[in-house]
């Protein structure tokens, strides 16, 4: 009976034993595992501090980024918004510009029309004097010359017509004479108002003045010597002296 009581004691205590080392070993694999896990925490907090920083510096890149492309958004709508008023500016000059073009042709038309009907009326060597001028000016709008170089044409013929208006000039012609036949004459112009002329013997004269087709010629001989005398003084071969002559408003 002892026996039996000596032997279960010694499996109980072998038991208990057995159990105390079990518990240990489960103890020390739990602390092991909280160990563990308490590494994987720190290690996984500092992966994530280093993480947030580089997503903070990326979080950034990003918003500055934004307001750059912002800003550049702001600065393409401004260029837009100026390149549009300027836009708007350069087709209200051009519509001016166009208005006025179209004016400044009207009136160089009526210019070149008005300059072509006093042409006839001008002496002929004005009139030759003046062909490079006249000749370029257009019979009609179709034309290949510029606005520019129309007016240049316009303001060379009537600075020619101010100079030839003051001036008194002898000029050597061929002349019809009242017969039908023709001869040479020296021709005293006193501006395009009147014009004397003789033949070089002096013994023919007469009397011209504009007319709307020409200049109309009329036979005088009675002033043949007051012409010649005039024609000699403005050539210097006479002494300058006052000389009458005719001249009338018609």
């Amino acid at each position: 009976m002892k026996k039996q009581i000596w032997m279960i004691l010694a499996v109980s205590g072998a038991v208990a034993c057995l159990a105390q080392d079990n518990e240990l070993e489960l103890t020390k694999e739990t602390l092991s595992k909280w160990v563990e896990t308490r590494k994987l925490i720190s290690q996984e907090k500092e992966k994530w501090e280093l993480e947030r920083e580089v997503l903070g510096d990326r979080i950034d890149l990003v918003r500055s980024e934004r307001d750059t492309l912002s800003s550049k958004i702001h600065e393409t709508q401004s260029l837009i918004t100026d390149a549009d008023k300027k836009r708007e500016d350069l087709v209200e000059e051009n519509d001016a510009l166009k208005n006025a073009s179209a004016t400044l042709v009207n009136r160089i038309f009526t210019l070149e029309r008005s300059v072509l009907k006093l042409l006839p009326t001008l002496p002929v060597p004005v009139q030759d004097r003046m062909k490079p001028l006249s000749q370029r000016i257009p019979k009609n709008q179709e034309t290949e010359l510029s606005l520019s170089e129309r007016y240049q044409n316009v303001v060379g013929i009537i600075n020619e017509l101010n100079k030839g208006a003051n001036e008194i000039s002898v000029v050597s012609e061929v002349r019809e004479l009242p017969d039908g036949s023709t001869a040479e004459v020296q021709t005293l112009y006193l501006g395009f108002a009147r014009a004397f002329y003789c033949t070089n013997k002096g013994d023919i004269a007469g009397v011209g003045h504009p007319g709307a087709e020409g200049w109309v010629w009329t036979s005088n001989n009675a002033i043949a010597q007051q012409v010649a005398d005039s024609i000699s003084i403005l050539k210097n071969e006479k002494t300058a002296e006052f000389i009458p002559l005719p001249v009338g408003i018609d």
